[in-house]
């Protein structure tokens, strides 16, 4: 990836059916046009989604896009919690690929994020 293309990553609620065939459409775009066509975060239940993506955990997000990469000591004290706590979301938001890790701290490496699930009745 170049280092002037923007990082996105779409975070979508789908079936196991939906996300599989999604991937292998999105595999195909990039092996056709062979240039970066964003990243993909799946969860296949919103339950599953919640989980992961609470609300103290979205705050964290937001605080780490306008703080840019910073310590999770740093991290904690600019949003006013626990170090310990603060580590152990950003540890599940690391292993999710949302916030990245290195020696110089933590960020959320991406330009944008967007997130994006439907809601339906079921049939009658």
């Amino acid at each position: 990836m170049q280092n002037n293309t923007k990082r996105t990553l779409e975070i979508k609620i789908q079936s196991e059916k939906q996300a599989m065939q999604a991937s292998a459409a999105r595999f195909l775009n990039a092996w056709n046009k062979s240039e970066y066509t964003g990243e993909y975060l799946t969860f296949t239940s919103p339950g599953m989604f919640f989980e992961v993506i609470n609300a103290r955990r979205w705050d964290l997000v937001i605080k780490l896009q306008t703080l840019g990469k910073t310590s999770i000591r740093e991290l904690a004290r600019q949003i006013g919690r626990d170090v310990r706590r603060v580590h152990d979301d950003i540890k599940i938001l690391i292993d999710h690929g949302i916030v990245e890790q290195d020696a110089e701290g933590v960020c959320v490496p991406y330009d944008e994020i967007h997130a994006d699930f439907t809601l339906m009745a079921a049939a009658a």
